[in-house]
């Protein structure tokens, strides 16, 4: 959206019937002055908002400024409330009223004096709103169920022809949607929306036109004379939209319809009851354009907020699932049954609560006044009403606002709110008119595409981005659907046919691909480690009698559709208890089925096998969800294959899935009766000497970009530690508790190693096929540079597992074979092998007589998975850069083509680099992420992504609430992050941390007081601000020689002052650092705390108490 306040307010023009009236002074005295940022000469504060998304600006310093602030946007004030006290008392329409200004006065070019835009004293303003008011009651609105059913038939048709594949355009297709709606209830017209494959012209000429009056809003009067040409274009589209508002009205007239209980013919015969005078055909005009304009991006927004939050909380979408299926069963949807979908109704309300598409609503007092009882406004004060902030008030929604749960409306809920808490709808008589419309239309559109599809995200890994224009949406959004099983009836109202199955895709193999007995192999996972799993055995497959012709599907694509004529494999991992992205719904969905005994057969037929990932340092959560799949799996009547198998990834990575798969085709043949004869496969690997080496390949564009990378804590007791600031692309945002994921590349000594063994040279072409695996090959299938293979595509480092010793030991000769035999023994194996982290390279140097071939190398290689750190920087820690900065002029632009604002991002991170513990006296390990890192310069390129955490680790929504943060190493990077997150409050809002800040304290261990004690300077500043108390422990040296001691030894010394500020109901504790020693030791002193307290209770009875804590109020983010 573009600033909606940058120019003075345009005087409603005076009518010549109107006296003149002299303005009564009100004395209320001086007031308080509202906080405000620092302003700049002639710019004023300009400088604090995004130009393409004003509304994100306010969202930022709402933030650090708290509840009220002001901006000086040079021709005039802005004062934007961002708390539930002052927006209540706004919303008193005795003492405040809409305020039609900035963008909503730009679109008056276009939409004139209709309801939305209107001065409140002008009297077509009235006429509109005594005569409308009750055409779209919700009496009157049940009368238009049919004609949004026809609408929404068309949709769902439209969906199912293009197929399980297609990926949905949300925008585009909830745009078509609201249009199609509006038109045919409002004015008896069919745009015909769903019937063209681009947007109707109406709906392509508004667009440009939001798109110019928001850049008009910002631009200085001298250049929007200037920019003539743009005027030109968008006043030719306002008069092409006017045209067939009046075209729909002329032939009304012509062929009147008494008969139609419309919208038009009540503008067109009604009077007003007041003044006794109709509509004109003028004013008409304006209102129909209000009612496309802003009935339709409202109604668009909010399916495409609702559907995304729906798949971003699975359990929710399940009990959606559940309503509808429970209401409608296999029949249509009726009108009665609207008022049934509960669930669905509250789950539009918490999605308009969490983040709807009208951001703010302005206000402003009739007459001078003290808001708050304490600041002083006038009328000529624009007041805007953060919507955010209101919504999410912990003194009205609790702790857990920031979070989405529709069940919060749910058992008087709903009227148990507080008046005005609630207001995506706008405030008193200029509410949205047509909110009762919108409801009626997102619940039929909920109930008819839930009935009839399996709802899934297009990119699993899709993360939020909100595109402004006239209001706010997710941007590039797009879903996917499939039918639902035996649902094909519902498809009736048109005769669709059922969509035929997905076309088989080729398995790289030479075998007769019609004799192969199907699977169906599904993983969840966020890193490719499952993935490549699920590519191994599509590979192997063929060899056994056996292929994969849907190929490695994501486990979220088995909602709903687990096959039953063949066997089913699902790989997939635990994410700190949590599925991963694209298993959310499927863990969703068998969950929310076993809860109800009628559906302990619902998977009979299906038969499976469960194979999963898990890391043993989080041993409260280890393995949850593949063990959870594969227990719900058989409660609910699937046959298991196999018994479940799992992979430490701390440890031997390829090893246990190696021994799984040697048991798991034998079962898979005799399951399908494949009797031919098992074959052996073989990567082939064809190198090419080019004739002229390969250019360089162009620059991406779309990659962070380095600023500084710094070492903070010099290699000493402990590695080396640095700081690496990352400008990110144009709209990526992130929070304080989010990760960088970083992309590395290998070291090259490892890199030139491998090159070595096997005679290569870095720029030789290699081509790989007989292989599923994508990350082995180019996308275009031709060849790619062994070099680029080796550094970018296959982890190096990773420790061999024991069936590979032993293939290597096939390969071998002599001595060679022999001690590569017992090395891969169970007991030589974990004590020489994975202890001592030999990886396939160390062996195949060691062992040169090994002439393992280069193709069967790489086909060992597990693909070269991304790193992600905690960011050690607030978002409010440096300011945005503008995306028109040459810096970022090629990335690529917002749907919209505006250009974003750039964050920054910092990383610390340890740098490793010790001796191999494979070759403690002759090689060198270097971490792959950390080396890559450091050798990064200023002005160089990295590929990052920003991936939110899955857990609340996060500062209470309250900034009073009580924090403990404990910390050691590097673990410090997000409690960095948290505590500039309260210096930017505490610097920028009135009293300082002592008025909106509550206690924190900060425990940190390191090992030296001088020599790696991270961010000393700056932590001594931040509590000398009162931001947060340090509390450290040094393990080797402490300051003066002094005492030292563990984190944990600390806290116990503390124990009487954190029990009292835990006793708070909205403290947290934060934790950060080796899940293998602070985790535990800051778990255990806990639990030594509360035993202390509670000596009745036993140590099982704490543990109970601690995970419950874990839920919401405990909450570590710890690593291996």
């Amino acid at each position: 959206m573009s600033c909606p306040f940058h120019q003075p307010l345009a005087p409603r023009p005076k009518k010549e019937s109107e006296p003149e009236q002299e303005a009564v002074p009100v004395d209320v005295g001086e007031g308080l002055p509202v906080p405000h940022p620092p302003e700049k000469y002639f710019t004023g504060n300009l400088g604090e908002i995004d130009q393409t998304f004003a509304v994100s600006s306010f969202w930022r310093l709402a933030d650090i400024y708290g509840s009220i602030f002001s901006l000086n946007l040079v021709k005039r004030k802005v004062i934007v409330i961002s708390n539930y006290d002052l927006i209540n008392e706004v919303c008193d329409d005795n003492k405040y009223e809409k305020f039609v200004t900035g963008v909503q006065e730009s679109i008056r070019i276009f939409v004139k004096n209709g309801l939305f835009t209107a001065y409140q004293d002008e009297e077509e303003w009235g006429i509109a709103h005594r005569t409308l008011v009750p055409v779209f009651g919700p009496v009157h609105v049940r009368t238009m169920y049919p004609q949004m059913v026809d609408i929404l038939s068309q949709m769902v048709l439209r969906w199912d022809r293009f197929g399980p594949d297609h990926e949905i355009n949300t925008m585009d297709d909830f745009t078509r949607l609201a249009f199609d709606v509006i038109g045919l209830c409002a004015f008896n017209y069919r745009f015909n929306a769903f019937y063209a494959d681009n947007l109707i012209p109406f709906a392509q000429q508004l667009g440009e036109v939001l798109i110019e009056t928001g850049r008009r809003t910002n631009r200085l009067d001298i250049f929007n004379k200037i920019e003539y040409r743009s005027k030109n274009h968008m006043m030719d589209n306002i008069h092409a939209m006017w045209k067939t508002c009046d075209d729909i009205v002329a032939e009304r007239k012509a062929n009147p319809r008494p008969d139609v209980n419309d919208i038009l013919n009540v503008m067109l015969t009604v009077k007003d009851p007041v003044t006794g005078k109709g509509f004109t055909d003028e004013n008409i005009r304006y209102q129909m354009a209000t009612f496309l304009t802003a009935g339709h991006d409202t109604s668009a927004g909010t399916m495409m907020f609702l559907f995304y939050n729906l798949l971003q909380h699975p359990e929710a979408l399940q009990k959606c699932y559940a309503e509808v299926d429970e209401v409608l069963g296999d029949r249509p949807l009726e009108l009665d049954d609207i008022k049934n979908l509960k669930y669905i109704e509250a789950s539009i309300r918490e999605t308009l609560r969490f983040q709807g598409p009208i951001p703010v609503i302005n206000r402003h007092a009739k007459q001078t006044t003290l808001l708050g009882g304490k600041y002083k406004v006038t009328p000529q004060d624009a007041i805007v009403c953060n919507l955010k902030g209101l919504h999410n008030d912990p003194a009205v929604w609790g702790e857990d606002c920031r979070e989405f749960k529709p069940e919060r409306f749910l058992n008087g809920g709903w009227e148990a709110l507080p008046a005005n808490a609630w207001k995506p709808f706008g405030s008193g008589v200029r509410a949205c008119i047509g909110r009762y419309l919108a409801e009626q239309e997102i619940i039929i559109t909920m109930a008819m595409v839930l009935q009839r599809f399996v709802v899934e995200m297009a990119n699993p890994e899709y993360k939020l981005k909100v595109k402004s224009t006239l209001t706010i949406k997710p941007d590039r959004f797009n879903i996917k659907v499939r039918r639902r099983p035996g649902k094909d009836h519902l498809f009736t109202f048109t005769g669709a046919p059922a969509p035929g199955p997905k076309a088989a895709k080729k398995v790289a193999s030479d075998i007769d691909q019609s004799s192969l007995k199907p699977l169906a192999v599904y993983y969840g996972g966020n890193t490719g480690t499952c993935k490549s799993f699920g590519e191994d055995l599509e590979t192997a497959a063929p060899n056994f009698g056996l292929g994969v012709p849907d190929k490695v599907q994501d486990l979220d694509e088995a909602v709903e559709s687990l096959p039953k004529d063949r066997p089913v494999i699902i790989i997939t991992s635990s994410f700190e208890g949590l599925p991963a992205d694209n298993a959310k719904n499927f863990v969703a969905w068998l969950e929310t089925r076993a809860k109800d005994p009628a559906n302990s057969n619902m998977l009979a037929g299906v038969t499976y096998a469960v194979f999963g990932a898990g890391n043993k340092d989080w041993a409260a959560t280890f393995y949850r969800i593949p063990k959870l799949v594969d227990e719900l799996m058989e409660k609910l009547g699937a046959t298991r294959l196999l018994t479940a198998g799992f992979v430490d990834v701390s440890q031997d990575i390829v090893g246990p899935f190696e021994d799984w798969k040697i048991k798991l085709f034998p079962g898979l043949r005799k399951a399908c009766g494949v009797t031919a004869e098992v074959k052996e496969g073989e990567v082939t690997v064809e190198i090419t000497h080019p004739e002229a080496p390969s250019k360089l390949a162009g620059e991406e564009v779309s990659e962070g970009l380095v600023l500084v990378n710094k070492v903070v804590v010099n290699k000493g007791t402990g590695p080396e530690k640095r700081q690496i600031d990352v400008l990110l692309p144009p709209g990526v945002e992130y929070r304080s508790g989010d990760y960088l994921a970083v992309q590395p590349f290998n070291p090259r000594t490892q890199v030139f190693r491998v090159l070595s063994r096997f005679n290569l040279h870095p720029d030789d072409l290699v081509t790989v096929s007989g292989t599923t695996k994508e990350h082995l090959k180019s996308q275009t299938g031709g060849p790619i540079t062994v070099f680029e293979l080796i550094s970018a595509r296959v982890e190096l480092g990773n420790p061999a597992s024991q069936r590979q010793v032993a293939t290597l030991a096939s390969f071998a000769k002599g001595l060679d074979a022999e001690r590569l035999q017992a090395l891969a023994t169970d007991e030589e194996y974990a004590k020489e092998i994975l202890l001592k982290r030999f990886s396939i390279i160390d062996l195949l140097e060691d062992f040169p007589s090994c002439s393992l071939s280069f193709a069967a190398y790489l086909d060992m290689l597990a693909p070269l998975s991304p790193r992600q750190y905690s960011i050690s920087s607030s978002p409010y820690a440096h300011a945005s850069v503008p995306g028109t900065s040459t810096t970022f002029s090629q990335l690529p632009k917002s749907s919209d083509n505006e250009p974003k604002n750039s964050l920054t991002a910092s990383l610390t991170y340890d740098v490793y680099e010790s001796p191999s513990l494979a070759h403690p006296d002759s090689r060198v390990f270097h971490g792959v992420a950390s080396s890559y890192l450091a050798s990064l310069l200023p002005g160089t390129r990295l590929r990052c992504f920003v991936r939110r955490t899955n857990i609340p680790f996060r500062l209470p929504a309250d900034p009073k609430a009580p924090v403990i943060m404990v910390a050691a190493g590097t673990g410090l990077a997000p409690m960095r992050a948290f505590i500039q997150d309260r210096v930017a409050m505490a610097t920028a809002r009135p009293g300082g941390a002592e008025a909106c800040l509550g206690p924190a304290v900060l425990y940190y261990g390191c090992r030296d007081c001088e020599e790696d004690y991270l961010y000393k300077d700056e932590l001594a500043e931040w509590e000398k601000l009162g931001v947060v108390r340090v509390r450290a422990a040094f393990s080797k040296r402490g300051p003066d020689g002094g005492e030292t001691g563990h984190v944990d030894d600390l806290i116990w010394k503390d124990r009487e002052e954190l029990r009292d500020l835990f006793s708070h109901s909205a403290a947290r504790i934060l934790v950060c650092g080796s899940a293998a020693r602070l985790g535990r030791s800051t778990a255990e002193v806990c639990l030594k705390i509360y035993g202390e307290g509670h000596p009745e209770q036993s140590r099982t009875e704490a543990e109970e108490w601690l995970m419950k804590m874990k839920e919401e109020r405990y909450v570590s983010d710890v690593f291996g």
